[in-house]
């Protein structure tokens, strides 16, 4: 037995396990290798992690396992050379759902990846017709793997503990603390292969049987939904979900900026001055817009179908265009799967997601031969990082910030990039949205638009010192957020009370939770549990009503 030439094998079955982390490291634009040292620290987590099963197996069991891991490390690289970062819970799951066809189908278009694997495979097979059975790595180089590896990646949890220290503003606890830790070093996990794939399979399994519990609660629910009165011509509603975009750094809210130049110019567009969202987190405000959900009853959101079931009852189609990562087993992948039709052009936010990638999509469902039809887009908005979501040629305030910035690299001496890039993503998102109004109104039809944000964004505003949002005590840039309806000509001349009601409205206080009976109000649907007074399209909407916001400990505060 040649022991060097045993070696040389050996070597190369670990670099085709650890091929996707190399192309991650040397292709992507995924935040955990988006510096040279984060390079350099993603390289070494990894090889510790894939090295560690010497030290239980032969290495001829290793190659076996590395054979085994064959189609997925096809997968893993598919997905990374295809949208510069890793595979997602989403794209896990899908494999769930794929049929011989569509599989065929797909790696027709991808031809290159079919030679990759089989290229991978042969040589696979070579390493163990050539790996001895017999060859084991000695005791010593066992023992410095394991040492080695503990090491690194104790090291780097450790690092994480310090990390989520300077992140988090209060550390209530040590437990707080490590939990952070966790949250930073599983992102890590799910990213390196072939660990990732495991916890993100794990995930999508659990996913798949939560949304089937989900449909099976919400299948026989009926709204008894039904329209005010028959109209024969053709409506389009929409509603456009925001994220993270405050209204402070709105030119339309007088902001000292012109980040609003196309809204400002728009005609019939009406826009609200004293909004505030529910909760200062999307998971806890989306609900609370989709359904009748609300910061005193959040069960709801678990046991009613949201908003677009009420719109299939009273005669529409439903589509929802999304630019953001969903889950499959959280209130996402829950009301997404309501839609006639679904469609999800995002990958990651950790990459470049332009919200302009939705824009042929809107225009295929415009052209749509349907005579009703109610489109919720979700768009990238403004989430962190702000750089990610615009192109350059939307890089208007300067300085601004480079690619690399994350979570853990921020500090309040980049306060003046991170306003600036955010400013440029609330520019960007102008264009976007003046867009869809531009595209709606070219239709000549009965239609509304509304737009909302899910909740705003602290960017070092004061004292505090805070960034980003969620925090245990809301400041007013989490959730004071922007709001507007754009009606056309069309609506107005068929609804002209109810265009009038909502200019009336501009200054009264408005929540996340009158959007789903104000869009029903607006489009003229019914239904027998209606509550009109929380409807601002409504001449009955109660504008005194006291605001209440879910925090993320679960605990509701009034916010009037």
């Amino acid at each position: 037995m040649n022991i060097k030439k045993q070696y040389v094998l050996l070597l190369i079955s670990i670099a085709l396990v650890m091929l996707p982390n190399v192309l991650l490291i040397i292709i992507g634009e995924d935040s955990v290798v988006d510096s040279t040292i984060k390079k350099l620290v993603y390289l070494v987590f990894t090889t510790s992690i894939i090295l560690l099963p010497l030290v239980f197996f032969k290495p001829r069991i290793f190659v076996w396992i590395s054979f085994v891991l064959c189609p997925l490390l096809f997968f893993e690289v598919f997905n990374i050379n295809l949208f510069k970062a890793p595979s997602t819970i989403i794209a896990v799951a899908s494999l769930y759902y794929t049929n011989y066809g569509e599989a065929t189908e797909l790696l027709s278009s991808y031809g290159r990846y079919i030679i990759l694997l089989t290229i991978t495979i042969a040589i696979h097979l070579y390493l163990l017709l050539k790996i001895n059975s017999k060859f084991k790595l000695p005791k010593l180089l066992k023992r410095s793997i394991l040492f080695g590896s503990a090491l690194v990646l104790i090291g780097i949890f450790t690092r994480d503990i310090f990390i989520a220290k300077n992140t988090l503003q209060e550390v209530k606890s040590f437990k707080t603390l490590i939990n952070k830790a966790q949250v930073f070093y599983t992102v890590k996990l799910e990213k390196t292969f072939p660990v990732g794939l495991y916890i993100k399979h794990k995930n999508a399994r659990i996913g798949i049987e939560l949304l089937s519990g989900y449909k099976e609660r919400v299948k026989n629910f009926k709204f008894n939904a039904i329209r005010e009165k028959n109209i024969s011509e053709p409506e389009i509603y929409i509603l456009v979900i925001g994220e993270t975009a405050r209204k402070h750094n709105f030119g339309l809210y007088n902001y000292h900026r012109n980040t609003t130049p196309n809204l400002d110019t728009i005609s019939n567009l009406i826009t609200f001055k004293n909004v505030k969202s529910s909760g200062n987190f999307t998971a806890i405000t989306i609900p609370h817009i989709l359904t009748r959900a609300t910061p005193n009853n959040d069960s709801i959101k678990y046991l009613e179908p949201a908003i677009l079931n009420t719109f299939k009852e009273a005669g529409f189609k439903t589509y929802w265009l999304s630019n953001q990562p969903i889950g499959i087993g959280g209130v996402f992948g829950f009301y997404t799967s309501l839609a006639d039709q679904y469609k999800n052009l995002s990958v990651s936010f950790d990459v470049s997601d332009f919200d302009e990638e939705l824009l042929p999509y809107i225009d295929e469902v415009l052209k749509e031969n349907v005579l009703k039809k109610f489109i919720i887009i979700h768009t990238a908005g403004s989430h962190f990082r702000y750089n990610l979501r615009y192109p350059e040629t939307f890089n208007k305030f300067k300085p601004s910030l480079r690619k690399g910035l994350s979570l853990d690299n921020n500090s309040i001496a980049l306060k003046e990039k991170l306003v600036n890039s955010y400013d440029n993503s609330i520019l960007y998102s102008d264009y976007i949205l003046s867009t869809f109004i531009e595209k709606l109104n070219k239709q000549n039809v009965i239609s509304s638009l509304y737009y909302i944000s899910d909740h705003g964004e602290n960017l070092y505003d004061d004292e505090n010192e805070y960034l980003l949002h969620g925090f245990g005590i809301p400041t007013k840039y989490e959730i004071e957020v922007p709001l507007f309806i754009w009606n056309s000509d069309k609506y107005i001349k068929t609804f002209p009370s109810k265009d009038s009601i909502l200019k009336s409205n501009v200054y009264k206080r408005i929540s996340s939770i009158n959007s789903f009976h104000t869009l029903l109000d607006i489009a003229a649907i019914k239904y027998p549990e209606e509550k009109l007074n929380r409807s601002f399209v409504n001449k009955t909407f109660d504008s005194l009503r006291t605001r209440y916001l879910l925090k993320t400990d679960k605990t509701v505060i009034k916010l009037d």
